[in-house]
C-alpha cells in the first residue's frame, strides 16, 4: 500500500466519525418521507407547513391554486416548475410579502392568521430572494446584525442606555463573526455590501437569515447568477443546514441541483401543485415532462 494512501481497516479519524453521524442522522430524518406515496397534496409523516385552499390571482390570471399542500419538517424540500407556474408568488403568499385571495396554512403546529414578514420571521420561518436585499452602503457585519432578532438597542426608550444592550451587541456580533466564517465571507467583514459579487450578497443573505435560528428557510434560486464555484459552495450549505435540523424549502430550475440536494420535490404548473416525489421519480415524471415542454412527447416523435 503506498505510504500517502490512508488505510482501510481500523478506527476511523474524529472527522471521519463525525461524517458518519451526521449521515445516520440524516438518514432518520429522511427515511419517514420516503415511505409517503409520491402523489399531489400528500399528507407528510411530521409537516413543518401546511396548506389548504390557497388561492392567488391577478386579474384574470390565477398565480396560484394549491388544494393541499404539506412540508415535510427536517429535510429540503425543492419547489420547481416552468416559468410562471406560481412559485415566487406562492413563497410570497407564505411568507407574508403578498395577500391570498382566499386559503389557510399553518407554520410549526400554529395557524397564520395575518401573515406579517416581520412576525413569520420571529416564529422562525426566514426566506431569501431571488434579488438580493443587502443594504449596499452598510458594512457585511452591519448587514448581518439586522438580521439579529429582538434587539434591545432598537428601541427608543432604551438606545441611550448601553449598558442595557452592550451584552446581547456583542453576543450578535459574535454570532454574526462565526457566520461569516462559516460562509467563507470573514475577510469581507468591514467591506460595504455594495463592493461584494452577486454570489457573495447570496451568501451573506443565507448567512444573515441564520442569524434569526429559524426553523424553515425559503430560497427564491438560491443559484441563479452564481457562478460554478460558489453554487457548490452553496450547496454545501444548504446540506449544512439539512444536518443542522433546519427544514429548507428552495426554488431552482437547474434539475442537476435538485436531483443533487433535494429529498423531496413539488412541482408547480399554472399554479397547482401536478406531481410530488423523490426527486429521480418526479424528474421522470410523464406530467411534469409535459408541463416544462408544454406538449405530449408523443407529438414531439416524427
Amino acid at each position: 500500500m503506498p505510504a500517502d494512501r490512508p488505510p482501510t481497516d481500523g478506527p476511523a479519524a474524529p472527522e471521519d466519525r463525525s461524517l458518519l453521524l451526521d449521515s445516520a442522522r440524516r438518514m432518520t430524518e429522511v427515511e419517514p418521507i420516503l415511505t409517503v406515496n409520491p402523489a399531489p397534496g400528500v399528507a407528510k409523516p411530521n409537516p413543518i407547513l401546511t396548506v389548504d385552499g390557497l388561492r392567488r390571482s391577478f386579474g384574470g390570471l390565477t398565480a396560484v391554486d394549491v388544494d393541499h399542500l404539506e412540508v415535510e419538517r427536517g429535510i429540503v424540500t425543492a419547489l420547481i416548475g416552468p416559468n410562471g407556474a406560481g412559485k415566487t408568488t406562492l413563497f410570497n403568499l407564505l411568507t407574508g410579502f403578498d395577500r391570498a385571495d382566499r386559503g389557510r396554512w399553518e407554520f410549526n403546529g400554529q395557524a397564520v392568521t395575518s401573515p406579517s414578514p416581520d412576525r413569520l420571521a420571529r416564529q422562525g420561518m426566514i426566506r431569501t430572494f431571488q434579488l438580493t436585499k443587502s443594504l449596499a452602503k452598510l458594512s457585511v457585519l452591519q448587514n448581518m446584525l439586522l438580521g439579529a432578532p429582538g434587539q434591545i438597542g432598537e428601541r427608543l426608550w432604551s438606545a441611550p442606555f448601553r449598558w442595557l444592550w452592550g451584552d446581547q451587541e456583542r453576543a450578535n456580533t459574535e454570532r454574526a463573526e462565526e457566520l461569516l466564517d462559516r460562509f467563507n465571507l470573514a475577510h469581507m467583514r468591514d467591506e460595504l455590501a455594495g463592493t461584494l459579487s452577486g454570489g457573495q450578497r447570496k451568501l451573506l443573505e443565507m448567512a444573515r437569515a441564520l442569524m434569526a435560528d429559524p426553523v424553515l428557510v425559503m430560497l427564491d434560486e438560491p443559484m441563479a447568477g452564481v457562478n460554478p464555484a460558489l453554487a457548490q459552495s452553496l450547496i454545501g450549505h444548504i446540506t449544512a443546514l439539512a444536518l443542522d435540523g433546519v427544514s429548507v424549502v428552495f426554488i431552482e430550475h437547474d434539475m442537476d441541483v435538485v436531483s443533487g440536494i433535494s429529498d423531496w420535490v413539488v412541482v408547480l404548473a399554472q399554479g397547482r401543485v401536478i406531481a410530488e416525489g423523490g426527486p429521480w421519480k418526479v424528474i421522470h415524471d410523464e406530467l411534469v415532462i409535459d408541463a416544462y415542454l408544454g406538449r405530449r412527447r408523443a407529438e414531439a416523435r416524427p
